[in-house]
């Protein structure tokens, strides 16, 4: 008799019990400005397979739902930009009728390409996100963003200097274009 109500009881809490989708959206900026960026590209590959893609607006937004028990990576390119891109692992305990929405914000800054600095190391993720559908709970990698962060870091650095250097003399050169006229 004992089993069967500590049956019945399992079986209604698993009948109450709730999981999570994934909902990642975001805002596409310039890493020198801030400026929300629009006609950048977002692709969303599904263990391994493109499975949507769309344009950023005006405003720079984007959004996708991601299905459960899959690895996405999220993929940001345009033209005259730096690819760059972050996974995220949606694999976990999942109950049948997924009713409830977990909201991923994430803010993509994005470079222009240039040819006086190696910026390959951006086709590496730029972080690895973690989503337990069971619980609605995203983590991030932090062992993974450490080992990222310093030379992210530099290369940003490197980055901004020499476009501000770049802004510098071309300002200079306008001014000098000007006087002459």
């Amino acid at each position: 008799m004992m089993k069967a109500l500590i049956t019945a009881a399992l079986v209604g809490m698993q009948l109450s019990v709730t999981a999570f989708s994934l909902r990642v959206n975001g805002v596409v900026t310039d890493y020198l400005t801030g400026a929300t960026l629009d006609h950048v590209l977002v692709r969303v590959y599904q263990n391994g397979s493109k499975v949507a893609g769309e344009e950023t607006g005006a405003l720079g937004h984007y959004a996708f739902e991601l299905e459960n028990n899959a690895e996405y990576v999220i993929r940001f390119s345009g033209p005259g930009l730096v690819t760059k891109c972050f996974t995220v692992d949606t694999h976990g305990l999942v109950w049948e009728g997924a009713d409830k929405t977990k909201e991923l914000w994430v803010e993509m800054t994005m470079l222009e390409r240039t040819t006086s600095i190696d910026l390959s190391f951006f086709d590496m993720p730029m972080g690895r996100a973690y989503f337990e559908p069971a619980t609605g709970l995203v983590s991030w990698d932090t062992d993974y963003d450490r080992k990222v962060r310093p030379q992210v870091e530099a290369i940003m650095s490197h980055y901004q200097r020499m476009m501000t250097a770049q802004a510098s003399t071309s300002r200079v050169e306008d001014t000098k274009a000007l006087d002459r006229r």
